[in-house]
């Protein structure tokens, strides 16, 4: 099942919409991330897979394809954990999500919860 989320990223004051499109099937054991993601954001596939294994959701023996646009523009930085987090549950049917194309999601994700997470930031707002 394909699935769109939406993050965002800053350019100079301009805020930029990161389209983040997840592919998740049984047809292999794989990861894939393309868009030009840099490491962290490529790290960011031990944590959630970490994160869902702590409330016993597994992504073993599934393919996972995660598309970020614009692909011209470099991805920096953990805060497309959560969306990609996002998309990989609905992408797998674990959670029904209609309306993910009218949010946009920002964090890292953390493996346990944790007292670095600061209670006023924003995880999604409504666009």
């Amino acid at each position: 099942m394909l699935v769109k989320t939406y993050g965002s990223t800053l350019q100079g004051i301009d805020a930029i919409t990161i389209i983040i499109e997840v592919e998740v099937s049984s047809s292999g054991i794989r990861f894939h991330m393309v868009g030009l993601p840099d490491n962290a954001v490529k790290e960011s596939q031990q944590r959630i897979e970490a994160a869902l294994r702590y409330h016993g959701l597994k992504t073993q023996g599934k393919k996972i394809v995660i598309n970020m646009a614009p692909e011209d523009l470099r991805k920096e930085g953990a805060s497309y954990d959560l969306p990609i987090a996002i998309g990989i549950l609905a992408a797998s049917v674990w959670i029904l999500a209609p309306s993910l194309d009218k949010y946009y999601h920002y964090r890292r994700t953390y493996l346990l919860p944790s007292k670095h997470v600061k209670r006023d930031s924003m995880d999604s707002f409504y666009l």
